[in-house]
């Protein structure tokens, strides 16, 4: 069993945990949104049951890396669509033209812009709900009040992370195929623990 450090906060009067490890590891800011999840204090403990990990996000840290987190993500989202359609655009004109140019790469290219513009707006859509706000300048309006840390006590089998219930987290097993950081970090702290 690996215990994680999960942080309690609190926003407008709703109650919301974030991981308060991986949030420093993980590739993108965008994938912190899914590190977020609704306060249900059933599936974690005041107390570890395994060897837990040291908190690497601090109390005094949290308003300002979601605040930041959530500017990043409302830029990339509308960035990444663009930067997509402008590509479209070119690669169109140049078909219309009859200038040949790598159909394959040209789909690749697209299919990797689509991906990074669905994870941006993904990470905008759940820091609108957690933050309450819609724009990047609403956010001087918003308090984020850190309360106590937690632990979510997990286990791995294969590439799947479960709870301690046993029932399969999608999140961690999800990033563990995604995020490359996150995934070699998480394996290395399963076999020190």
């Amino acid at each position: 069993m690996m215990s994680i450090p999960y942080l309690v906060f609190e926003v407008s009067g709703n109650r919301y945990l974030i991981d308060a490890y991986f949030t420093k590891i993980v590739e993108k800011k965008e994938r912190l949104a899914v590190l977020i999840r609704p306060y249900n204090m059933s599936i974690y403990s005041k107390e570890p049951l395994g060897r837990p990990l040291e908190p690497l996000l601090r109390e005094d840290e949290l308003d300002g890396l979601l605040k930041d987190a959530f500017a990043e993500s409302f830029e990339r989202s509308g960035e990444r669509f663009n930067e997509r359609l402008r590509h479209m655009r070119r690669w169109n004109l140049w078909r219309f033209l009859g200038i040949p140019t790598g159909h394959q790469r040209h789909i690749e290219k697209d299919e990797e812009l689509a991906e990074e513009s669905r994870e941006a707006m993904m990470a905008l859509t759940i820091f609108r709900k957690v933050l309450g706000v819609k724009k990047v300048e609403e956010l001087d309006r918003i308090s984020i009040r850190p309360m106590e840390y937690v632990y979510y006590n997990v286990l791995i089998k294969g590439e799947e992370v479960f709870d301690r219930e046993g029932k399969k987290d999608r999140i961690y097993t999800q990033l563990m195929m995604f995020d490359e950081s996150f995934k070699r970090e998480f394996l290395r702290k399963w076999e020190n623990r």
